[in-house]
C-alpha cells in the first residue's frame, strides 16, 4: 500500500480540479515527507508517472521550503525522469514532467550545479527528445551563481545552433534567444524558418 496515496491522493486530484487548498496541502506533503524521507522518496517514485494523479509539480514545490535537506532530491528525480524517457514508447510524456524544474533553477544551491551538469551531459543523447529537453532548459541556468561551469555549457550551447538536425538548431535558437545569449545578429536560417511553418513548432 502507498501511504501518499491513500494520504494525499485525493487531495492533490480536488487541487488540480479545484485549484483551493493549496497551502495547506504543500505543508501537509513537506511534512509528511519529513517524517520519514526513505518512504517518501519510495512512494514518489512509484507513483512519479502517474498520468491521473500527476503529483509532481506539488510535490517538487512542497519540498521547495527547504532544498538545503531536499536538494539531492530533485537530482535523483531528474535522473529518473530522463532514464525512464530513454525506455518509453512515448518519450514526450515523461520528459513533460522536466517542466515542474522551472521553479527551482533560481535556487543558489549545490545541487543546482547537478541540475545543470545532468542536462549539459543530455546535449548529446542518441535521444533526440531527450537531447531537445536539455538544450532546451539549460539556458534558464545559465544565470546561477551557483553553476560554475557555465561558459563550457554556454559554448555548447552555442554550437548547437550549427547542428545537423534542424530541430535541435530551432531548439538551441528559441532557448537561447529567451534567456538574451544568442550571438549578436544571429538569425534563424530562411530554411528552418520553412521548416517550421512544414512541420510544426518542434517540442520535446
Amino acid at each position: 500500500m502507498n501511504q501518499f496515496i491513500e494520504q494525499f491522493g485525493d487531495s492533490i486530484r480536488n487541487y488540480w480540479d479545484t485549484g483551493s487548498g493549496k497551502e495547506k496541502l504543500l505543508s501537509a506533503i513537506f511534512n509528511y515527507a519529513n517524517s520519514n524521507p526513505q518512504r517518501f522518496k519510495q512512494e514518489i517514485k512509484e507513483v512519479l508517472f502517474d498520468k491521473e494523479l500527476t503529483p509532481l509539480a506539488i510535490v517538487l514545490e512542497a519540498l521547495s521550503k527547504d532544498t538545503d535537506t531536499w536538494g539531492a532530491f530533485y537530482v535523483d528525480t531528474l535522473d529518473n525522469i530522463l532514464e525512464q524517457a530513454k525506455v518509453a514508447d512515448k518519450p514526450q510524456g515523461v520528459l513533460n514532467c522536466l517542466r515542474e524544474f522551472a521553479l527551482i533553477e533560481k535556487e543558489e544551491k549545490p545541487f543546482v550545479q547537478k541540475i545543470a551538469d545532468r542536462l549539459y551531459k543530455e546535449t548529446n543523447s542518441n535521444n533526440l527528445h531527450i537531447q531537445l529537453a536539455a538544450i532546451s532548459m539549460l539556458p534558464s541556468y545559465l544565470t546561477n551563481p551557483s553553476v560554475k561551469n557555465k561558459s563550457v555549457i554556454k559554448d555548447a550551447l552555442l554550437q548547437k545552433l550549427y547542428d545537423a538536425h534542424w530541430k535541435v538548431r530551432y531548439i538551441a535558437f528559441e532557448s537561447l534567444g529567451y534567456e538574451n545569449m544568442l550571438p549578436a545578429g544571429h538569425k534563424l536560417s530562411l530554411a528552418d524558418k520553412i521548416r517550421k511553418i512544414i512541420f510544426g513548432v518542434p517540442s520535446y
